[in-house]
């Protein structure tokens, strides 16, 4: 009998030792100080932050980017936070709403001077994931963010806004400061990073977590592209994507796919035949992120050429995803387009004869394109421009401001 229980345990022993290791989860110390300071000042922070593509983006060429939940979490505070700036009254959030697809409802944010800025705020959440769409997908790099291109990362946007006078008016320094004197970020700081004590590095990379996986990706056109791109069962590939995503303009009565009304359709149509190459809402097949698209023959701000000193740059800006295009007007860098009407308006008649405007604006002779959309053209492409919002973002609790105001 004593050889067979020491058998057992023998056994027992090795099988725990062989057994691989597993993680314990530690609950958290309720009456941890630092756990406290959170608690009392923030709401629920700790959600999954991942952005699921719809497999018809994946099969296009957008991959998501992984994202650390913890970091996220972190950059959350940190984008809302208003005591981070020089009057503590704004905040990343002042400028960028996210019921207006963090973008700005007054058109130009106001900052700590209290004047409103020279361009609007760009929203955030007009790519299927922010992360994922400025990503490199090929030899050209990354796109380049803001109105004249002048960052490549959400932590430069972010020290330009931070450091910037009309805006948030901090110096670094001051800025960490200020970080540092809070007490619920050691917490926050410790489930991030290890310890608790910010720096200037940590601090960018979380906002840039943060908002890397800001994403719109079930708006009506998503679910309309997914469904007809491939059943449930069925595999989705590039070519079944492109095949349903281009094609001929459509001149007769035609039925149109499930999920698409008859002028949805249609206004996808001429969408991808005059538009698309600058303002894809499938980032792979966007081919031009900067242009020249003839607003003026004189531009008071030139943009790209502001910045570069360049003749070729002026008037030169950036050309945004119009994802959640319904939550973002006025349209334009300065804000002169009220309507979406008013911006097809302007492309089908009112295209100026600038120096720099860009080639797929020209006729063969270089004159400025004229689309000539009839009325019923415009009332397709508005159609198909309210299919491209998703209006989950600004409802969507883990993007959210967390503070307990």
């Amino acid at each position: 009998m004593k050889r067979i229980v020491l058998l057992l345990a023998c056994f027992a022993l090795l099988w725990v030792g062989c057994k691989e290791e597993e993680p314990i989860a530690i609950a958290p110390d309720e009456t941890d100080p630092e756990l406290k300071a959170v608690q009392r000042t923030l709401l629920h922070l700790d959600y999954d932050y991942t952005t699921n593509l719809p497999r018809y983006l994946l099969a296009a060429g957008l991959q998501p980017v992984p994202v650390n939940n913890a970091k996220a979490a972190l950059g959350r505070v940190l984008f809302y936070d208003k005591s981070l700036s020089q009057n503590g009254r704004i905040s990343c959030a002042s400028c960028h709403d996210p019921t207006r697809a963090f973008s700005d409802l007054m058109g130009f944010s106001v900052g700590v001077s209290g004047e409103r800025m020279e361009r609007q705020s760009m929203p955030l959440a007009n790519t299927a994931n922010f992360a994922a769409h400025y990503r490199p997908l090929d030899e050209h790099g990354s796109p380049p963010l803001l109105w004249d291109g002048r960052a490549t990362s959400v932590q430069e946007v972010a020290r330009l806004a931070i450091t910037n006078p009309h805006e948030m008016n901090m110096t670094i320094e001051e800025w960490i400061a200020r970080i540092r004197a809070r007490d619920y970020y050691p917490y926050l700081w410790r489930k991030a990073f290890g310890h608790a004590k910010p720096t200037e590095t940590e601090a960018f990379e979380a906002i840039a977590e943060f908002v890397g996986a800001i994403g719109a990706a079930n708006s009506p056109f998503d679910i309309a592209m997914e469904r007809n791109a491939g059943n449930p069962q069925g595999s989705i590939t590039t070519d079944t994507v492109r095949s349903l995503y281009y094609g001929p303009i459509i001149t007769t009565r035609v039925v149109p796919p499930p999920f698409f009304t008859v002028s949805e359709f249609r206004g996808m149509r001429l969408f991808t035949n005059h538009c698309s190459s600058c303002h894809s809402p499938i980032r792979p097949f966007q081919t031009v992120f900067e242009a020249c698209n003839g607003l003026d023959l004189e531009y008071k701000d030139q943009g790209k050429g502001r910045r570069t000193k360049k003749l070729k740059d002026n008037g030169v800006f950036k050309c945004t995803s119009l994802r959640n295009v319904a939550l973002t007007p006025p349209f334009m860098h300065d804000g002169r387009f009220k309507t979406l009407r008013e911006v097809i308006d302007f492309y089908s008649t009112g295209i100026q004869h600038h120096p720099n405007l860009h080639p797929l604006l020209r006729n063969f002779d270089g004159s400025p394109k004229r689309f000539n959309f009839s009325e019923q053209d415009k009332e397709d492409l508005v159609n198909f421009l309210k299919m491209l919002t998703d209006f989950r973002p600004g409802g969507d609790v883990r993007f959210s401001d967390p503070f307990r105001r």
